[in-house]
């Protein structure tokens, strides 16, 4: 029994840090991302090139329009990420338990896909509303996020709300099944070279930066679907055939590559590389450095 106690403690300690942890990264991931994350957004739902969006957004709606629809994001991100990062610690556990055991890559992209599938229920609304809010230039339909999700269930019902959630679904597992498996391969790497046993600031910030990286293109064409499904206007419903199964995933995906050819899913990648590098680099080395952090902090008291 006292066992059983000590054990469920610990694993409530280890959760409390993942979230605080999580949390961290997500504020840090928001704020450094943003901007050219409205790049991209416009973008994919464009014909227009990386210099041509910014000179656009930044002479029509100056330097507050790169940071539209972030309020949401930085004040819901980070209960998302500490949900990432805590399944994906569950689930570490549930494979290693409190050995001082490592993860086999497998298992890794594993517990990231779980860990993604388990945040894209909160994400997809999240998402909806900032699209929806990246996208409003000189017309002004939504006040704030709030107002923008008030409209769209008046409008368009509750269900409206999770629109995109198969591609978002998507998107996640298989971005987070990469990112894991690539940042503990890299980080893993650079350790084995430098024969450390602790990873180095750098070697967490080039592991950190090249999962972002390897999350984003495996998911990309996903993540261009998706805000198309998301930003289309309400006159626009029936475009593309709603099946209880995709959400008109594929229907969407079908006619964009006919009408406008292979490379139209991928409207925006350059900006979102470059924005997932550093982002990421900056996201998972503040999640290392708050739970090392917290959990010395922990361990005094």
């Amino acid at each position: 029994m006292s066992d059983f106690i000590q054990w469920t403690y610990e694993n409530r300690l280890q959760i409390s840090i993942d979230l605080a942890a999580g949390s961290l990264s997500g504020i840090a991931n928001c704020i450094s991302s943003h901007p050219l994350d409205t790049v991209k957004v416009r973008m994919q739902m464009s014909n227009d090139g990386v210099l041509s969006t910014l000179n656009k957004i930044q002479k029509n709606e100056g330097t507050k329009g790169f940071y539209k629809g972030m309020s949401f994001p930085i004040l819901s991100i980070p209960i998302t990420n500490a949900i990432v990062f805590s399944v994906y610690e569950f689930w570490r556990s549930f494979f290693i338990g409190n050995s001082n055991k490592q993860l086999t890559y497998f298992q890794t992209a594993f517990c990231g896909s779980i860990a993604g599938s388990s945040a894209a229920f909160f994400s997809c609304p999240i998402e909806l509303t900032k699209c929806k809010l990246q996208m409003q230039s000189t017309e002004k339909i939504y006040k704030n996020p709030i107002d923008c999700i008030q409209q769209i269930y008046k409008k368009e019902g509750f269900k409206s709300l999770f629109r995109g959630m198969c591609a978002t679904q998507q998107r996640e597992i298989l971005g987070y099944s990469a990112q894991f498996a690539v940042y503990e391969l890299i980080k893993d790497f650079f350790c084995g070279f430098s024969q450390k046993a602790e990873p180095s600031t750098a070697n967490l910030l080039i592991s950190g930066g090249l999962a972002g990286v390897s999350c984003w293109t495996i998911g990309y064409p996903q993540d261009t679907i998706k805000t198309i499904l998301q930003c289309q206007k309400p006159t626009d419903q029936g475009i593309y055939k709603v099946r209880f199964y995709d959400g008109g995933f594929l229907d969407c995906l079908r006619k964009k590559i006919i009408s406008e050819g292979i490379g139209s899913i991928w409207k925006g990648y350059s900006v979102c590389i470059f924005r997932s590098f550093y982002a990421n680099a900056i996201g998972f080395y503040a999640y290392e450095l708050a739970k090392e952090n917290i959990t010395s902090y922990y361990q005094q008291y």
